[in-house]
């Protein structure tokens, strides 16, 4: 049993990391903040710690105050932003806030886990086979380059913190809201896609993120690492309407593909009624070059071969899970 801290445990994939832990019977604590949205979070078993990540002699303090932790699984961030530095402020520099707080009360955990994003290298060139660990990160979106930019803090940290990255691709499953769009659209009898040309993807199931990230903590080899996490199958633009379209029982779908130069101006739309609102809009121009990208294709023979990790789902097994649940719950 391990005694573990994590951050972002109310968010999407926070809640399954919550919910593996407990079921592995580890002693768990999940940060929260004031307005945290807790109806994932109401297990007995787990301790809720309002930890102050806006302020780093704040978290000190508590952390000082509490038992030292095996494992830290840093999944708070930033995902969705009105501007350009928030994503530097909410990856960046908490992370950074996060890791001084835990040095100045010398509570270092015996390992230090980043859920960053594949967004952090950014798609593969159309012509190259796949994205790999040590290729040269070129991140598409403000998104991406603050996660690198928080994986580079973390590599320029002393030899003795004991950090690992995980770098999940496109991740879907129950409680997932961005893909749940387009299968809303899809049972709707209408399949959208972004640009002309048909493009290489990857996914994962949450679930099966949980349970790689679980495979990283345990294994001493992962240490000072990177790993990219996916199901390692490699799937077309037309894989993912089909998995959809299989999941809801349709055998038809009117498919409609929109220009790029289409999609400007109704992400920018969306900009400008998320600012309005002051909720940011999961559509918006500088996610456009990511939701375009040609090659998502990405190599995960590393988490697979040297840590034996096995994903529970493909595509098509881990849609209908995920449609299965938004008709039980009444998301469809």
């Amino acid at each position: 049993m391990a005694r573990i801290l994590i951050t972002g445990a109310s968010g999407f994939i926070g809640g399954y990391l919550v919910a593996l832990a407990l079921e592995r019977g580890d002693d768990v604590t999940a940060t929260v903040r004031a307005g945290s949205d807790r109806s994932r979070l109401n297990d007995p078993r787990l301790h809720l710690l309002e930890l102050p990540l806006h302020d780093e002699a704040a978290m000190t303090t508590v952390l000082r105050a509490t038992d030292r932790y095996d494992w830290v699984i840093h999944n708070a961030g930033t995902t969705k932003a009105l501007h350009r530095d928030d994503y530097r402020r909410g990856n960046l520099e908490l992370t950074r806030r996060l890791v001084n707080a835990l040095q100045n009360a010398e509570k270092v955990p015996d390992k230090f886990l980043f859920v960053s994003s594949l967004a952090a290298l950014g798609a593969a060139p159309a012509d190259s086979d796949l994205i790999k660990n040590n290729q040269a990160p070129r991140p598409l979106t403000p998104y991406g380059e603050s996660k690198l930019q928080t994986e580079r803090y973390l590599e320029s940290l002393p030899l003795d913190f004991p950090w690992v990255v995980v770098r999940p691709t496109a991740v879907y499953g129950p409680w997932e809201r961005d893909i749940l769009t387009f299968i809303r659209l899809a049972e709707k009898g209408l399949e959208l896609t972004i640009g002309s040309e048909p493009q290489r993807l990857s996914f994962v199931h949450a679930a099966d993120v949980a349970q790689a990230i679980f495979r990283v903590l345990e294994s001493p080899l992962a240490n000072h690492r990177k790993y990219i996490i996916g199901d390692g199958q490699a799937y077309r633009t037309a894989d993912l309407g089909a998995a959809v379209r299989k999941a809801l029982g349709r055998k038809k779908t009117l498919k409609l593909g929109i220009p790029l130069s289409v999609m400007r101006p109704i992400a920018g739309l969306a900009e400008t009624i998320g600012r309005w609102q002051k909720k940011p809009s999961p559509l918006n121009r500088e996610k456009l070059p990511e939701l375009a990208a040609e090659n998502w294709h990405c190599d995960v023979q590393p988490l697979f071969e040297e840590l034996h990790f096995k994903p529970r789902f493909n595509l098509y097994s881990g849609m209908a899970d995920a449609v299965n649940w938004y008709r039980q719950h009444g998301w469809l």
